[in-house]
């Protein structure tokens, strides 16, 4: 098969004026020493090329891509972080996070991108769900009024009776928004929460006044106050505030894949870790310019400058390093026990619910 091969490689060599060593004058003796050089090479090549060009394809599920909240992810993919890893990633839009989550427990796709509480009720549901990397160390939700329909408010007691719009009405936004209410001694079913399937559909809920409030992310949130059209009144996107209600720092979106992946594939949730602990390390020291550069493309942003400030206003609760520490896992567990008392750190196994191990192996490596 290789000799056939090699007379092809020379007939073909012949034919496009490349002279091969008898051509070129050289004896027998010498050509058929050619001849066993190249046909090594061929025997060796096609192994290199394979190695090089080998790549694992993982389909990864979230909600909406232009939301920032997805930032890091989105970067390790630009910046080529997974390529480098050896990794292809499939991004998947899923117009809710219900969707997402049956999604990874159907199998249908490898990873989900969520809050760390979604492993935690994964587990109470008899789903092995593992939390392998974390991406926000807060939630990154954003409350904010209209300055337009809701005037005299003083106190979230004047929420009650409003339409207060949600992007995520079934997933870690509506568990935020719950847990906040009742620390502050609202109940969510006193407030006409209004499901938004996207933040384009919510800006144009906010300002045709369809709804008085809003709670969302990143670039709207920016944006709209940017333009005067909201006024932030709890921001966790900050340490400071997501301290204040929560007494600890609730963790935000991580990547979270099914216990069998891990076990049968540790070398590629080490890969998968890698590319997002490197891209969070470049998001720390990224200028205006090079975030310019991978510009995520959003139909809510009025323009570059109001992209810049709201990476801004984001920066704070990314993680640093990917680490999930056990005060955030409590923080987690507090909160989930708050809205539902039958999720408790003393019947759930939730220490099985995170693997630090990669983010460690990644610190490592990259000196973060």
């Amino acid at each position: 098969m290789r000799f056939k091969l090699l007379m092809t490689m020379l007939i073909s060599m012949s034919r496009l004026g490349i002279h091969t060593p008898l051509q070129a004058g050289l004896g027998r003796r010498q050509w058929l020493a050619s001849c066993s050089l190249l046909a090594i090479c061929l025997s060796v090549a096609p192994l290199q090329v394979s190695a090089a060009n080998t790549k694992t394809r993982l389909s990864l599920v979230l909600d909406d891509r232009t939301s920032l909240m997805h930032l890091p992810l989105l970067m390790a993919d630009q910046l080529g972080f997974f390529k480098a890893e050896g990794l292809e990633i499939e991004f998947v839009e899923h117009a809710s996070q219900a969707s997402a989550i049956s999604a990874l427990t159907l199998g249908t796709a490898d990873v989900l991108c969520a809050s760390y509480d979604t492993a935690l009720l994964l587990k109470q549901k008899n789903f092995d769900a593992v939390s392998v990397v974390q991406i926000a160390r807060t939630p990154q939700w954003v409350l904010g009024i209209s300055n337009n329909h809701l005037l005299g408010y003083k106190t979230l007691a004047d929420l009650r009776g409003k339409r207060l719009g949600i992007v995520d009405s079934e997933g870690s936004g509506q568990r935020c928004l719950s847990a906040f209410l009742l620390r502050s001694g609202v109940e969510l079913s006193q407030i006409n929460l209004v499901n938004l399937n996207s933040m384009l559909q919510a800006l144009v809920a906010l300002r045709s006044g369809y709804v008085d409030a809003l709670f969302a992310t990143d670039p709207l949130m920016t944006a709209l106050e940017k333009n005067d059209e909201v006024t932030v009144l709890h921001n966790f996107r900050t340490i400071k505030q997501t301290q204040l209600v929560f007494s600890g720092l609730l963790p935000g979106n991580g990547l979270i894949v099914s216990q069998a992946l891990v076990e049968k594939n540790p070398q590629i949730c080490q890969a998968m870790v890698s590319a997002v602990v490197r891209s969070l390390k470049w998001l720390r020291t990224a200028r205006p310019s090079d975030l310019l550069r991978y510009m995520v493309e959003s139909p809510v942003l009025p323009d570059r400058l109001v992209y810049l400030n709201a990476i801004d206003n984001m920066r704070e609760s990314f993680s640093l390093d990917g680490w999930l520490s056990a005060d955030a896992q409590q923080a987690s567990l507090q909160m989930l026990g708050l809205l539902d008392p039958s999720v408790s750190a003393t019947t759930l196994a939730w220490k099985t619910t995170v693997r630090n191990d990669f983010v460690r192996a990644a610190k490592q490596r990259f000196n973060v």
